[in-house]
């Protein structure tokens, strides 16, 4: 007999007398190196649930939570996401942790446009055609503390005039800046000049109706005024948005099945 067969005959006997390998996926010992393959692909079923939900909407989120039984969130309100185990188990009887949810909120169309618009110097008719295209969601506000339509702030954007003049001097506002010895240069719209843009949008599919307050000041550092719009106490806003999440998370999932928890959670 062939060393070759001989050998074969010998793997063989071998794995016979190992039997089930202690597992609960059913397995078996291949001779060829003993390597363990599992034959739950052949199976009606498989033992136990993998995959993973993703939606940015937290109404469908919800309903797919509360549709599991015994599940764990973890709320990350810095990336405005949240992630659901449905098998993680405990210390004493761990899960596979594979499966899961996940909600990611995507910023609105609206919110994106003011967010970039923060601290970003604008031309004059391009501010003009940014608040037309905005016009819907914008109201206005002038240094006297009158109120603007849309069309009353980017007539007086497009209006804006630069004078110079000899100033020894050293001033600097939201409308003018002066320097010893240079010459100033004065931005005028008339009588009245804008000083704030109100945009009002809800920042993320499902959270409340915000108004965020624009600053307008003018940079007149050449011939052509620049205008830079600044939102006031943004951080403070965005603190309140992410508090808002969690909020609006824990009133839509049934708390009496799921445990809702700041942070995030990594499987070792």
């Amino acid at each position: 007999m062939e060393a070759q067969a001989l050998e074969r005959i010998v793997a063989l006997a071998h794995a016979s007398q190992i039997g089930n390998p202690g597992t609960d996926v059913p397995t078996m010992l291949v001779p060829n190196g003993y390597s363990l393959e599992s034959l739950e692909a052949f199976q009606d079923h498989p033992t136990h649930f993998r995959g993973t939900y993703s939606t940015s909407s937290i109404e469908d989120y919800a309903a797919y939570v509360n549709h599991e039984v015994g599940a764990q969130v973890f709320v990350d309100t810095d990336d405005m996401d949240a992630e659901a185990f449905f098998d993680l188990g405990d210390a004493d009887s761990p899960g596979h942790g594979k499966h899961r949810a996940r909600l990611k909120l995507q910023r609105t169309a609206p919110y994106t446009a003011c967010l970039q618009a923060h601290d970003r110097a604008f031309g004059q008719k391009e501010l003009a055609h940014w608040i037309e295209d905005w016009h819907a969601h914008i109201t206005g506000e002038s240094t006297s503390g009158k109120d603007l339509t849309p069309k009353q702030l980017a007539t007086m954007v497009r209006r804006i005039e630069v004078e110079a003049s000899s100033e020894r001097t050293h001033e600097e506002g939201d409308w003018n800046t002066q320097s010893s010895g240079l010459d100033a240069l004065d931005a005028r719209t008339g009588e009245d000049t804008p000083a704030f843009i109100r945009f009002a949008c809800m920042p993320y599919e499902g959270l409340s109706l915000r108004t965020f307050d624009l600053r307008m000041s003018i940079l007149t550092d050449d011939s052509k005024p620049r205008l830079k719009l600044r939102i006031t106490g943004l951080e403070g806003i965005q603190e309140e948005i992410a508090k808002e999440f969690k909020q609006v998370l824990e009133q839509q999932i049934d708390l009496g099945a799921t445990r809702v928890l700041l942070g995030n959670f990594r499987k070792g």
